[in-house]
């Protein structure tokens, strides 16, 4: 294999802010290395139909992991996540509508051990808090790969785009060598970076953060990115 030369994006800031940045990074590198498959981790639906406002036309297939559906913290209380909630049915359709997979499962590195404490050392939580040294995004756009391995909707060995996020949004993007759960320290490869922020989040709540930024006010109330729906909907009536 011969040496390469690549753009890396690092961000100033972790978080929702740099979604869209991602997203037109990952469809760079998907059409620089011909990849046809790309993963995105997303709680409210959100960032998975900005990836496909943005990939929607490209020749990629495209993978949401999304989380049980749960609630998290946020400055104003507490945000619903999950893209099976009822809150999120219209993004959820318009996502299977236009060819999307979705997956929902179990962190591999949250599994029912890490209920008994989560700071516990048990083997997944120092895993993720290994991880986390790279980052939020880092770990859990790792764990959206395993995820959708597990699946089945990604083979071991694929090579892949796979996309997460600090908190809320996207501000990550990894070239990785998929492998299921079984096979995580055998198989599993970070193979390039795309886009990550230069500094990670080190402390709880993440949007308190001084390196974090982001728009949280439209995670309260309104459906995600009734824009970016109006836009797929749009595209599908216009496209011949």
């Amino acid at each position: 294999m011969e040496d390469s030369v690549r753009h890396v994006t690092y961000f100033g800031y972790c978080g929702e802010v740099n979604t869209e940045k991602v997203l037109r990074a990952v469809r760079e590198r998907c059409d620089e290395m011909d990849l046809d498959t790309v993963i995105v981790a997303s709680e409210t639906g959100r960032s998975a139909l900005k990836a496909l406002e943005i990939l929607g036309d490209a020749s990629v297939r495209l993978v949401v992991v999304t989380h049980c559906p749960a609630t998290t913290w946020g400055p104003k209380g507490k945000i619903p996540i999950g893209l099976g909630r009822e809150e999120y049915a219209e993004a959820y359709e318009t996502l299977t509508g236009n060819g999307v997979e979705i997956v929902q499962g179990t962190r591999p590195f949250a599994p029912p051990s890490r209920s008994i404490g989560w700071d516990l050392p048990t083997p997944e939580g120092v895993i993720d808090k290994t991880l986390e040294v790279f980052g939020a995004g880092t770990k859990i756009a790792v764990e959206a790969a395993i995820m959708a391995t597990d699946s089945g909707e990604v083979d071991p060995g694929d090579v892949v785009v796979t996309c997460a996020g600090t908190f809320k949004g996207l501000d990550t993007a990894l070239v990785v060598r998929a492998a299921g759960s079984m096979g995580f320290f055998k198989e599993f490869e970070v193979r390039e970076i795309v886009a990550k922020p230069s500094r990670r989040v080190r402390k709880l709540p993440e949007y308190e953060f001084e390196n974090w930024k982001g728009d949280l006010d439209k995670y309260y109330g309104a459906k995600p990115e009734m824009e970016s729906i109006c836009k797929i909907k749009k595209r599908g009536v216009d496209d011949p």
